[in-house]
């Protein structure tokens, strides 16, 4: 599945008209999800198929339905603390794949899964977990010999070009240095760990103009097609430096 259609599924739930045709157009149209998926479709291309895998936070579970439409014989489980957010994503899978190997639970994690999977993704989740070692822990205990962990966090400091945003209340911290989440990882057992850079300086540019148009900017608004541009750019070439993190662990 390409970026150009992640998070189509959400249109079946969409609440008007219009954001049912943006989503049936768009996907996500949302411009950071975009540039994450982005990044996590790149490491998913160079994974053989997996049996079991296991999204730790879903949220509307996009990469849910998108890995789904890469592997549709796999066993996907995605879940999140949120019961809302399960509860939405159910009804997504109730309209377009209700035959599938799919399943959405309520768990707070770090807990025991009980279950082990070939891999595991876990997208802008680990900046809201205060024990973020003992969540990696957890998650290293449920990878499979030979299983992957595919992570997307934010990385600190954030660098700013257009304008300053405030803190995201619901954050535990603002993000990992690439080393720093290197050693984490190690730390919770991984044995290979690759962590790359994303949002480099144009996707930041482009998640910023899109935060203003949604504050309400009518500058902004009218900028709207530059935005995507330069976020779709960004990820012609992986940054030296960026915003984001993405990790790709392996468990010997």
């Amino acid at each position: 599945m390409t970026t150009m259609t992640y998070g189509w599924e959400q249109h079946v739930v969409a609440p008007t008209q219009l954001r049912r045709l943006a989503h049936r157009m768009l996907g996500t149209y949302d411009l950071g999800a975009r540039v994450r998926y982005h990044a996590v479709e790149q490491a998913l291309n160079g994974l053989a198929a997996p049996v079991s895998i296991l999204d730790a936070g879903c949220g509307r579970g996009q990469l849910c339905f998108a890995m789904y439409r890469r592997w549709p014989n796999a066993r996907i489980a995605g879940v999140d603390f949120e019961a809302e957010l399960v509860t939405h994503c159910r009804a997504v899978q109730a309209r377009v794949a209700p035959a599938s190997a799919m399943r959405f639970e309520r768990r707070t994690l770090p807990e025991d899964l009980g279950e082990t999977f070939d891999l595991i993704t876990s997208v802008d989740v680990l900046e809201h977990v205060e024990d973020d070692l003992g969540f990696l822990t957890t998650l290293f205990h449920a990878t499979n010999p030979n299983g992957t962990l595919v992570l997307h966090t934010p990385a600190a400091p954030q660098r700013r070009f257009i304008a300053e945003f405030e803190e995201q209340h619901d954050h535990v911290r603002d993000g990992y240095g690439l080393g720093e989440l290197a050693a984490l990882l190690h730390r919770a057992g991984y044995a290979q760990v690759r962590v790359r850079h994303t949002f480099g300086t144009l996707g930041a540019l482009g998640w910023e103009g899109f935060s203003l148009a949604r504050q309400g900017n009518r500058v902004a608004q009218s900028m709207l097609p530059v935005w995507y541009l330069l976020s779709t750019a960004d990820g012609w070439s992986e940054p030296r430096r960026g915003n984001g993190l993405l990790a790709v662990a392996r468990r010997a």
